[in-house]
């Protein structure tokens, strides 16, 4: 095994003292001791000969500064292809985090691993993605002070304070339905949507449909995928003339049963999909913009302010518009 160069071999090699050599590659010329340029020259060119890797471990031991922010999933999978929900998350978090000086550690949840929090700690504090979770580690993790941010909205219970960046579902939901109800002839919305929700912004989505259509004629039949057959749901559609689909995916499995049932949308069918058209498979249908990205980067400067102190001064919330398509247009 190669021997690891250390500082001590950076000095020997420029023929100057262990504390020059730490002030010249720990950035601290001129704070903690005095350098000159021909010097500081020496020491860098010893020590890239060398090829010396500053020990970060230590070096964040000593000082106690750590500029390492952690990803971390529950998910199965990482969100390392394109073709992944949490892929343009992941984009954000990594531009924004490089963007501002710190570097990322990926974590993988372990189904077998029972201490999540050690792995955790090696970061200065953890950004979390996905929707599956474990709220016992959360907790501790938050109980101890730990710095978190999600991307989502998240509740832990107890009253523990719990960071998060997230979407303007309100704002967003109150705009589908303000665009929606020039097509409302029949008095009926089918709302299609999964009874094994386990996020936060599941139940906001359909507080925030009540809420847009409080005060107006208009009745919804909310349908559970894994309560009705596909046929029921189609026959509930076409009875409407409008649908609102809860999640992209839903679109994705009923578009074919549409289609065969003669349901075209921006013909005879209109509705939209509350979620963004990530996967850029439905040009079809109404819904609102792709801005993942964008809010991958909110939650890095929500999680730098955080570490360093200092409050977050901008909104926690990433605004989001729905784009009009086929499905909320009237075909000549």
């Amino acid at each position: 095994m190669t021997k690891r160069v250390t500082l001590g071999d950076v000095a020997k090699e420029a023929g100057v003292s262990l504390a020059t050599v730490s002030a010249v590659l720990n950035n601290k010329v001129g704070r903690s001791i005095r350098v000159s340029e021909d010097r500081r020259k020496l020491v860098m060119e010893c020590s890239k000969r060398l090829g010396y890797v500053p020990n970060v471990a230590a070096r964040n031991l000593k000082t106690g500064e750590n500029n390492i922010i952690a990803v971390f999933t529950y998910e199965n999978f990482f969100p390392v292809e394109y073709k992944n929900e949490f892929y343009d998350f992941f984009v954000g978090i990594q531009e924004e985090a490089e963007k501002q000086g710190y570097d990322l550690i990926i974590l993988n949840n372990w189904s077998k691993d029972n201490n999540r929090s050690a792995r955790i700690r090696i970061a200065s504090g953890a950004i979390m993605i996905g929707v599956t979770r474990d709220d016992a580690h959360i907790t501790s993790l938050v109980k101890q002070k730990f710095p978190l941010v999600f991307v989502g909205r998240r509740e832990i219970g107890g009253g523990l304070p719990v960071n998060f960046v997230a979407f303007d579902y309100r704002s967003v939901v109150h705009e589908a339905i303000s665009k929606l109800m020039p097509f409302i002839k029949k008095g009926m919305i089918t709302f299609v949507r999964s009874a094994s929700r386990s996020a936060e912004f599941d139940f906001d989505k359909s507080v925030y449909l009540a809420e847009a259509l409080e005060g107006k004629p208009v009745k919804v039949e909310e349908l559970e995928v894994e309560k009705s057959s596909v046929e029921d749901i189609i026959s509930h559609i076409r009875e409407s003339g409008i649908v609102i689909f809860d999640r992209l995916y839903l679109l994705n499995d009923f578009e074919p049963f549409l289609k065969e049932g003669g349901l075209i949308a921006g013909e005879n069918v209109h509705g939209l999909v509350f979620e963004d058209d990530w996967m850029g498979n439905h040009g079809d249908w109404c819904c609102w913009n792709n801005r993942r990205r964008e809010l991958g980067a909110l939650a890095v400067r929500y999680m730098i302010s955080h570490l360093k102190g200092v409050p977050f001064d901008e909104d926690h919330y990433v605004h989001i518009n729905m784009q009009e398509r086929k499905s909320l247009s009237f075909s000549n």
